[in-house]
């Protein structure tokens, strides 16, 4: 028997430990993508409600209904 063929086993310990590892580090990468993300998203909307111009400033009967012809 080959002792060397036995550490290329998927259930062998050092295999376990690393797969636990690379596991943890992709979902640290994960949140961190989504922490970012969300920042971004707070960040565009933000902006976009500065930049919007007042609604009350408009007369009571614009903004109320919506013409679609299909």
């Amino acid at each position: 028997m080959d002792i060397a063929s036995t550490s290329a086993l998927p259930n062998s310990p050092s295999n376990l430990a690393s797969t636990k590892r690379d596991t943890s580090v992709a979902i640290a990468l994960l949140n961190k993508a989504n922490q970012i993300q969300s920042d971004s998203a707070k960040q565009l909307l933000s902006s976009i409600q500065q930049s919007t111009p007042s609604v009350q400033a408009l007369p009571d009967h614009l903004g109320r209904n919506l013409n679609v012809t299909a």
